[in-house]
């Protein structure tokens, strides 16, 4: 005996569910229609907005300032971005060097303008050349990006033949790339006739007194009371070392009078540069209970030795720099 009941109920719940998804599949039908019709609307709309743009000609920028640059593009209804910076030779910094699309070129307002905008001159630091052989120094100047001007050609009282004695600007100056920078050549130790006055820095004023006597010299004193140095000790001189002057000459010297503290020390401070082909800057900085101070800032020959009296305070720190680079850190006190 067949169950109507149970017939009749398969056949209800499988139209049920055909029914079901009739409506999804048409649901999801009205939805892409929906979808499709609001893409259509949307890029006829930004199309319509683009077309009714007017046409304009892109202002030459080139060499103006970023903010004279915008003014020239707001006024065309134009807008500027910023591709890129670059070095550039006699154009100022902030200045537009070039432009996409490029002056003259026709195109719809709102449209932006790549642009590459100027560092100014490229800067470099100038090598320092002291102490070495003529090629080497030219070599090192190429290669910093300047040019040599011209050589020069001195005696000298420390300094041996066919070496670099002298440079201008100094080591480490700045200066733009392509600039030049002039040196001088040491001719070895000078004959009779030629007088160079010797380095008196760190050496007691009855060596100078002495030199200038037998040179017909005339020697000018000064002093110092907040000098690093020791008392009577020279602490700097006019001419420089190895300058060449004529009898009858002015020779200035400043010599220390600084007034030592109750807790005074003083330290002998021995250094020997190592041996090398050219010239190191050594730098000798000193802290004590007083501050920091510099005691040294010079170049010196490879193998030369440096001998000296430094009074400090309290507890002291020595630093010696050879090149900007640390060599030696004592503590004392």
């Amino acid at each position: 005996m067949t169950d109507h009941t149970d017939t009749n109920f398969e056949e209800f719940i499988g139209k049920t569910k055909k029914t079901s998804r009739v409506k999804w599949v048409a649901a999801m039908l009205v939805f892409v229609f929906f979808i499709a019709l609001i893409f259509v609307s949307v890029d006829w709309v930004l199309g319509a907005l683009v077309h009714t743009r007017q046409e304009v000609q892109v202002p030459d920028i080139s060499g103006k300032p970023v903010t004279t640059a915008l003014d020239s593009l707001a006024s065309v209804n134009l807008a500027l971005k910023q591709a890129g910076v670059e070095f550039a030779e006699g154009v100022p910094p902030g200045s537009v060097l070039r432009q996409i699309p490029s002056a003259g070129s026709v195109v719809r307002e709102g449209r932006i303008i790549r642009v590459w905008i100027s560092q100014g001159d490229e800067m470099v630091f100038v090598p320092s050349v002291e102490g070495l052989d003529l090629r080497a120094a030219q070599l090192a100047i190429r290669q910093a990006g300047l040019q040599v001007e011209r050589v020069e050609n001195a005696y000298s009282l420390t300094t041996e033949k066919g070496l670099i004695i002298a440079q201008k600007p100094k080591a480490d100056s700045m200066l733009t790339r392509g600039d030049k920078v002039v040196l001088t050549l040491s001719n070895g130790q000078p004959p009779a006739s030629v007088i160079l006055v010797p380095d008196f820095r760190n050496k007691k004023l009855a060596a100078a007194t002495l030199w200038a006597s037998t040179q017909n010299m005339n020697l000018i004193v000064k002093e110092d009371a907040k000098s690093p140095f020791p008392y009577g000790t020279i602490a700097a001189q006019s001419p420089s070392a190895d300058s060449q002057v004529a009898p009858g000459s002015r020779l200035e010297i400043i010599v220390s009078r600084r007034e030592a503290s109750d807790d005074e020390k003083t330290y002998h401070l021995h250094y020997e540069l190592p041996q090398g082909k050219k010239q190191m800057r050594i730098r000798i900085v000193m802290s004590d209970d007083n501050g920091e101070r510099e005691v040294i800032n010079e170049s010196k020959q490879p193998g030369s030795k440096i001998d000296l009296e430094i009074p400090y305070s309290g507890k002291a720190t020595f630093r010696i720099l050879s090149d900007g680079i640390l060599v030696r850190e004592r503590e004392i006190q």
